[in-house]
């Protein structure tokens, strides 16, 4: 049998805070929607979590509620107003999909579009927090790399849950 399972960990701690099981049928989004995230935080998302609809959701179910993710390659916005260096405002379009099975969606969305250099590669980041004051870009992208710190958690759970023995395999 499979299942689907979509967790919310903290990073520092591997503390596993929210967690939605599925059919292995049903979509990560679609779990993902039912996660209580903590208000006066914010929260790293894998790319696969690109969804207006779901990070439009996510910033308005709680006061103060952010999100960072890697930008993907093929991003469409228009820019809005440059902050700095590798820091712009961004416009984004809302997908006619969306907003035929969401009416109440915008047309477009804001985001900030931060890109910055990392092992000799540009890195792009896309985020909820749109203060470039409060939150530099550079700091936004050193806090991305904790993301990996899932990865960790998620490997911590696997072995207790087969008490040390063969680690499950995920896809």
């Amino acid at each position: 049998p499979m299942v689907r399972a979509v967790c919310l960990l903290d990073t520092d701690s591997h503390e596993l805070l929210d967690a939605q099981l599925g059919d292995y049928g049903c979509g990560e989004l679609t779990l993902a929607a039912d996660l209580r995230g903590l208000d006066h935080s914010i929260t790293l998302f894998d790319r696969a979590y690109f969804s207006a609809a779901f990070l439009l959701d996510w910033s308005q179910a709680g006061e103060q509620r952010h999100w960072l993710m890697r930008a993907k390659d093929n991003l469409r916005y228009e820019v809005e107003q440059t902050l700095g260096e590798g820091d712009r405002l961004i416009r984004m379009p809302v997908s006619p999909r969306a907003r035929q099975l969401r009416p109440e969606l915008p047309t477009h969305w804001q985001a900030r579009l931060i890109e910055v250099n990392a092992g000799g590669k540009r890195r792009r980041f896309i985020t909820s927090l749109l203060d470039p004051h409060r939150f530099a870009a550079t700091s936004l992208a050193q806090l991305y790399r904790q993301r990996w710190e899932i990865e960790l958690g998620f490997r911590e759970i696997k072995q207790s849950l087969q008490h040390n023995h063969t680690v499950l395999r995920s896809k």
